[in-house]
């Protein structure tokens, strides 16, 4: 809410002096540390002695007090023919026995509230540098508010949020009976005496604070509250917290001011929606959440007498870093050391080249060879018996101590370790004394720090490590005694599964937080010698313009809150509200946000040059042509922003997959349910058959068919009766599947697009994708020869008549009564 003071000058550029300047209270010059004004009542429930810990009480009581304001102004309107009232009046319409306070008075529950309004105001800084000027330039100044509060509580308000405040008038609404829309500003002016005097009022609400004060010949400055592109950021926000945050059933509103300080930083930026502006808004909140939480960790270790030093862990830990540095705190280091240069340095241990490949189902020769720096004859005999000359990553870890030999690993292990540990000594201050070593960096299951400790520990270190990430696998964090991880946004803060679903879209955190530089390779006298970098002059341009947004955002956190507005004193709220942040980023990106990010890619390290994209709307809508959402979603990478892929093909799809990482996607409603059968024509070299396949309604009311093949089969084309399932539509899309194992196939066999050109009309007219049947009308897909012994077809169509598909329980196959329970004589 930032006003440029020379827009506004006391003196206007023809020299005429204001002679008045009055100013909006709430949400103009007071701030609240609370997502809305309903977070007042949030606190106010606390205040009052409720039950809190019951789940939904909360907000059942911050409902019933807004409920309970439109009541009496309702009843007030009727009586008067005006809506201004009081907080009194307001909670005698409060329903006191539901929440156990039936002997609490009307005016002891207003009071309640107004102790939260004091706990939670504070003064916007912008405003009050500017209400100062005018005074110090002489202007009458003073505030008129539309507010239930009268006079001395609102004035009480002020001095408590701005101590030594002044002014020569207050007017509120409930003591004059009017609102501003009314006629407060009529009062204003009879009472303040305007006559020909220049007045200027400054408000955020574009009716009460612009157009009624206008009516009235008064100027007006608009202090917006939000732009409307910020506006919808903030309302996906409030939805994904509803979704992915536990704490909401005890309330979801007392977010210590974040969104306040976020309003205030967005108004100030020249653009809304570029990187910068990404920085700003949403990586800059988050990483700063992340930043306390590192300083007041390293904090406790520090004062059980500890010598700690702190090292912030490239690439990734490049962002996080930056923010530090911005505050200009104690010194730290930044170490170029990631997963591969970590388990090398300890590859000679029982433990091995294990923690190398996990989870990487295919792997050739060459990227072994490029990924661990060495190479053998056994190996290569290795290689060329798989076939295809391709690897699974686990089995292969077990198998390259004795592929390499003995005498490789330990000289290749030994080469990393001692690098690795130069580099720490010159890039980590206080190495040498450290008792301890803080570890900072975006996380996960800690594999950096198991391979340092293992690496350490081959070299005689006893440095304990202690991890600080900004999300962990919680199930994976098993280390040493002495040693210690813990996650910023772990378990408690989100559900493991949304935690998971997080993590498969971590993708795009991590190339905006990355440093510009290629992953570390190995080092020379302590310095890292890196990979090539793969990435594009824009991606690195992209990622540069967001962490200066970010950075911006930090070096904004302490002004503000030495002015009173500290979103991030409070442990649990800030890793909630961060954890909000940053999976409404990764889960439900806004169309901006996919322009800006789409076309980016993911370089994959680990020794390969290999780069994928993060986004894929393609691949998206094609698994949506062949399978359920809720398979669609689980869709193997890449992409690595599966997120970002659903919400490009449309904003409910977006949400939808939102839905599904949290656990809460009802599968009833979007997956497939039978609704009939239709006989099909497969069509062989020499022969034709006929075969039944189901009809499918998905959630959509579109149709889908199944047709599964074999490669025994020699089957060259289908035809689908289009007449019989539906003489107008609209054929979304053909899809091919296949795999040598059948029961795999939909989990991890690529999509395939059918042409256009493999795909004939026999009775149907085709307009692009629009089409038209006769009864017998058939639709021919042609089909390339099979590559794998099964294959799945897939059609996907949407009918264009009225009504839609029905699915009734005589379409499931288990139609019909349960069978009977067998009696015990029976039994016997």
């Amino acid at each position: 809410m930032f006003i440029d003071t020379d827009k506004i000058a006391p003196v206007t550029t023809d020299h005429t002096s204001l002679d008045i300047v009055s100013f909006d209270v709430f949400d103009t010059m007071l701030l609240r540390r609370c997502t809305t004004p309903a977070g007042v009542f949030e606190m106010a429930c606390r205040l009052a002695g409720c039950d809190i810990i019951r789940p939904g009480l909360v907000e059942s009581f911050t409902q019933h007090r807004s409920l309970a304001e439109a009541k009496a102004r309702k009843a007030a309107f009727k009586a008067t023919g005006g809506g201004e009232v009081t907080i009194e009046q307001i909670y005698d319409r409060f329903p006191r026995h539901l929440f156990g306070l039936d002997d609490i008075t009307t005016e002891r529950l207003a009071e309640f509230e107004f102790q939260a309004e004091l706990a939670l105001c504070v003064a916007n800084p912008d405003i009050l540098a500017f209400y100062r000027s005018a005074r110090d330039a002489g202007i009458r100044t003073g505030f008129v508010s539309d507010t239930y509060w009268n006079g001395k509580r609102l004035g009480q308000l002020l001095e408590t949020a701005a101590p030594g405040l002044s002014w020569d008038f207050l007017y509120a609404s409930c003591d004059h009976g009017t609102s501003k829309s009314e006629n407060l500003f009529r009062k204003v002016i009879s009472g303040e005496r305007l006559g020909r005097r220049r007045m200027l009022h400054v408000g955020d609400n574009p009716g009460a604070d612009i157009e009624a004060p206008k009516r009235f010949g008064i100027e007006t400055h608009y202090c917006r509250q939000a732009s409307t592109y910020f506006a919808g950021l903030l309302q996906r926000e409030g939805s994904t917290l509803a979704l992915v945050s536990p704490a909401v059933a005890h309330g979801q509103r007392l977010d210590g001011g974040l969104r306040s300080l976020r309003r205030c930083v967005a108004n100030r930026l020249e653009a809304e929606a570029d990187a910068f502006a990404l920085g700003a808004t949403v990586l800059g909140p988050v990483l700063s959440a992340f930043d306390r939480f590192v300083s007041e960790e390293i904090d406790k270790l520090s004062a059980e007498g500890r010598q700690v030093s702190v090292a912030f862990l490239a690439r990734d830990g490049f962002l996080p870093y930056g923010i530090w540095m911005a505050g200009k705190r104690q010194p730290v280091g930044y170490a170029e050391i990631n997963r591969r240069a970590a388990a090398l340095a300890a590859a000679d241990d029982a433990i091995g080249f294990k923690p190398l490949l996990p989870g990487i189902d295919q792997i050739d020769h060459a990227a072994v060879v490029e990924m661990i720096g060495a190479d053998s004859p056994a190996l290569r005999s290795y290689f060329a018996r798989q076939p295809l000359g391709i690897a699974d990553g686990d089995t292969l870890c077990g198998r390259l101590p004795a592929l390499l030999g003995k005498e490789t690993v330990g000289k290749l292990a030994r080469t990393m370790r001692a690098g690795l540990l130069e580099h720490m000594r010159k890039t980590i201050p206080g190495f040498e004394t450290a008792t301890d070593l803080v570890l900072v960096d975006l996380g996960y299951s800690g594999s950096v720090q198991k391979g340092l400790r293992r690496a350490m520990k081959a070299a005689g270190l006893k440095m304990r490590l202690h991890g600080r990430y900004l999300l962990t696998k919680d199930d994976s964090l098993e280390v040493e005694k002495g040693d210690t991880i813990r996650g910023f946004i772990d378990d408690l803060v989100v559900s493991p599964q949304t935690k998971l679903t997080m993590l498969s879209n971590i993708a795009v955190l991590e190339q905006l937080c990355s440093a510009p530089d290629g992953s570390v390779r190995s080092y020379e006298n302590g310095r890292p010698v890196r990979e090539q970098e793969v990435r594009s002059m824009e991606q690195l341009k992209l990622a540069r313009e967001a962490q200066a947004g970010a950075i911006h955002f930090a070096e904004q956190v302490a002004a503000f809150a030495a002015a009173g507005l500290d979103p991030f004193a409070r442990g649990e709220t800030r890793a909630a509200w961060a954890a909000v942040l940053l999976a409404r980023l990764l889960l439900l990106p806004t169309d901006d946000e996919l322009l800006l990010l789409g076309n980016a890619c993911h370089d994959i390290n680990l020794g390969t040059k290999a780069i994928v994209p993060l986004a894929d709307q393609a691949k998206a809508t094609d698994w949506m042509v062949a399978w359920t959402f809720s398979e669609a979603a689980g869709m193997p990478a890449p992409p690595m922003w599966p997120a970002g892929s659903f919400s490009a093909v449309s904003p409910v799809d977006g949400f939808s997959y939102l839905l599904y990482g949290c656990g809460l996607l009802p599968r009833e409603i979007h997956d497939d349910i039978p609704c009939g059968q239709v006989e099909i024509t497969l069509v062989g070299k020499t022969a034709a058959s006929l075969a039944k396949i189901t009809c499918r309604r998905t959630g959509a009311n579109d149709l889908r068919l199944h047709i599964p093949l074999s490669r025994q089969q020699n089957i060259e084309a289908v035809a689908i009766p289009l007449g019989q399932i539906a003489q107008r539509g609209l054929l979304r899309g053909v899809t091919l599947q296949q795999h040598d194992k059948l029961l795999q196939s939909h989990k991890v066999a690529e999509v395939e697009r059918v042409a256009a050109d493999r795909l004939h009309a026999v009775g149907v007219r085709f307009d692009d994708d629009h089409y038209l049947s006769e009864p017998d009308g058939k639709l021919v897909v042609m089909l390339p020869p099979l590559k794998a012994n099964y294959a799945f077809v897939s059609i996907l169509l949407s009918p264009l008549a009225a009504g839609r598909p029905m699915s009734l329980a005589d379409d499931n196959s288990d139609h019909g009564p349960a069978a009977r329970l067998p009696s015990l004589k029976d039994v016997i």
